[in-house]
């Protein structure tokens, strides 16, 4: 009898996972997350561990609320096709307009972006960036570079802080000629966060949000061994992790968004519509 209730109950669980990611979408967003989560899964076909790849999905919506949006699991690794298929998909089931979509610097995103939601801003993570900056020069240079980027980025202005990063940038591009090239073929990316009201900067310049679910759903792949033992069981991790945090943190509409969601609707209006008003 218990293991027939326990099965039951895992049923149950997975029958929402799958409800989940094909549950119809709300035509506009405020913004989504897109991280990549990188694990084991056992393949049962071939009864192999392999390589594979979680992309979960998380959103605001125009009443400040947020959710996971969807979640998708592929073997291998990520590939330009994958955010080709997620975005489509996103798209069939009902989504249409998006404000802003933060995300790491995902081969193939970028381009995806801008062929299916040509008006919406991509957000590049702005920690991720720097984080990176030790990685690619001296520990001095970095320092500096580090010190005047955390000025730059009290800088209210999106065009000025733009402008500011350009001229940091360039006073290291003779050094560091392929990492700088970089940065400044996506400047933009780096700081569209500050188009938006200073209440909601906070939420929509980082990943922090879903990388948040992906620790979590790490920390269950590490105490079951080490991998998952089906992609049945990663989805019923995801679920579960989800669930829990949508019925507690997430439960109400965050109040700093909620507070500029007037302004926010105007800005929406206009950037999908080419008016200043609601009519």
């Amino acid at each position: 009898m218990d293991t027939r209730i326990r099965f039951t109950a895992k049923e149950d669980l997975y029958n929402k996972a799958k409800e989940l990611k094909t549950k119809e979408l709300p035509s506009d967003m405020f913004s989504l997350f897109i991280d990549a989560y990188h694990t084991q899964i056992k393949d049962e076909e071939t009864n192999r561990i392999k390589k594979a790849v979680i992309y979960n999905i998380v959103g605001i919506d125009m009443e400040g609320r947020k959710s996971l949006v969807s979640y998708y699991i592929y073997f291998g690794s990520e590939s330009k096709e994958d955010w080709l298929q997620i975005l489509n998909d996103l798209i069939k089931r009902g989504l249409k307009r998006v404000m802003i979509i933060v995300s790491d610097d995902f081969p193939g995103l970028s381009h995806a972006i801008k062929n299916l939601f040509p008006q919406t801003d991509h957000q590049l993570c702005f920690l991720h960036m720097q984080r990176n900056i030790k990685k690619n020069m001296s520990k001095q240079d970095a320092k500096q570079f580090y010190e005047e980027l955390t000025l730059i980025k009290r800088i209210e202005d999106y065009e000025k802080a733009v402008m500011k990063f350009e001229e940091l940038c360039k006073g290291y591009e003779k050094k560091y000629p392929a990492y700088i090239k970089g940065l400044l073929n996506k400047k933009d990316n780096y700081f569209n966060y500050k188009k938006y009201p200073e209440a909601v900067r906070k939420y929509i310049y980082t990943t922090n949000v879903v990388e948040n679910i992906n620790s979590r759903i790490e920390l269950i792949r590490a105490n079951t061994g080490g991998y998952f033992q089906s992609i049945k069981t990663a989805e019923v991790a995801i679920y579960v992790t989800v669930s829990r945090i949508e019925k507690n943190k997430w439960k109400e509409p965050l109040p700093l968004v909620k507070s500029a969601l007037y302004e926010l609707k105007q800005m929406f209006v206009k950037k999908f519509y080419g008016q200043t008003q609601f009519s």
